[in-house]
């Protein structure tokens, strides 16, 4: 009896697959990540376009956030220098840089981290300060913003002041005197000229730096001589006196000077007193160095605290200058004078305390 039974074949064929003979072409075993899911694509594409649209947001408003920050801090800069210079009596507008993020945050709270300030040509009595540079940390607001402000207190003041000696040289009151740093700490050398008996010589001078109180800097002038180049030196004052130079010794009779004089004659030495005198009563011992009397006799009339006076120079920050600001350290560099500047719980303003 022959079976009824279908076979592999046709069974096969009726469920629509291929018989194993056929070749595969089956894909329920494949792995799920290769099937690619319908719209996966799309949604990936939807999802980083969205992405980018916030991003761009986001910066566009900071953007506008730092925009506006950052004209708030301007315009604060601008209000500053102005009080500023209104407050101290300045001639030129400082330049003030608040140093503050985020600057409108800081503002609404009343308390600003830094602030930094120069200004330039402080009036300070007879010569000026080239300028004053000041950074404030914690600087606290007064008042209410924005309206009814009342100044500022200034927790923590430093900075420096400076004296440029380019500007020492046109105001110290001898002419064409040129100040240069000297050799010993906090010194100035003076160097110019002045006109002796229709001669010109030369002014030469140490002077020393020194603080004068708590907003004060003077030079004290000292060893003041007026030179002759080849011919003599001469130092006004008490102790001072006439040292000839070596080629004008030379050329001098020794012996008539000693029989005039009651001294020996040496190149280094200094004259004073009853040579000095001598020496202007016998004139005819100068003429072989070639030395005018009238020089002598001119020299002799110079005197030294009026010559000390014309150079030396003193200079104090402004009467104005608000709360506890003084002057420290005092340093002499190669183009000035710096001493340093400090502060602490400094008000600005008429009504702060």
């Amino acid at each position: 009896m022959t079976s009824m039974e279908p076979s592999a074949d046709s069974t096969a064929r009726i469920h629509g697959a291929r018989a194993p003979h056929e070749g595969p072409d089956r894909t329920d075993d494949a792995p799920a990540s290769s099937v690619e899911e319908p719209g996966g694509a799309t949604t990936r594409r939807w999802t980083f376009r969205r992405v980018a649209k916030i991003t761009a947001a986001v910066v566009v408003v900071l953007a506008f956030l730092l925009l506006g920050d950052r004209w708030a801090v301007l315009y604060a800069e601008k209000v500053a220098a102005q009080k500023v210079q209104e407050e101290l009596g300045l001639h030129a507008e400082p330049e003030v840089h608040v140093d503050s993020f985020p600057f409108v945050a800081q503002l609404a709270a009343g308390r600003l981290d830094r602030v930094e300030a120069t200004v330039p040509h402080v009036p300070a009595g007879r010569v000026s300060v080239a300028k004053v540079e000041g950074t404030v940390d914690d600087l606290r607001i007064v008042g209410n913003l924005p309206n009814s402000v009342k100044g500022a207190v200034l927790s923590e003041l430093r900075g420096e002041v400076f004296l440029d000696f380019d500007d020492l040289n046109r105001e110290v009151g001898a002419s064409q005197v040129q100040l240069t740093p000297g050799r010993q700490k906090n010194t100035v050398r003076a160097h110019g000229e002045m006109p002796v008996a229709g001669t010109q010589a030369e002014i030469r001078a140490r002077a020393h730096m020194e603080r004068t109180g708590d907003h004060g800097v003077a030079m004290a002038v000292a060893d003041t001589r007026i030179v002759v180049p080849g011919l003599l030196t001469y130092t006004p004052g008490e102790g001072g006196g006439l040292q000839l130079a070596a080629p004008a010794a030379d050329k001098m009779d020794d012996s008539d000077f000693e029989q005039a004089t009651g001294e020996p004659l040496s190149p280094g030495q200094l004259m004073k007193g009853s040579a000095l005198d001598a020496l202007t009563e016998h004139p005819e011992l100068l003429k072989p160095a070639g030395i005018d009397p009238s020089l002598i006799r001119g020299l002799q009339k110079v005197q030294e605290p009026k010559v000390a006076k014309e150079l030396q120079f003193s200079a104090r920050l402004p009467d104005s200058m608000p709360g506890d600001i003084r002057l420290r350290d005092i340093s002499v560099e190669k183009d000035g004078v710096r001493a340093e500047l400090t502060g602490s719980d400094v008000p600005l303003g008429d009504d702060v305390e």
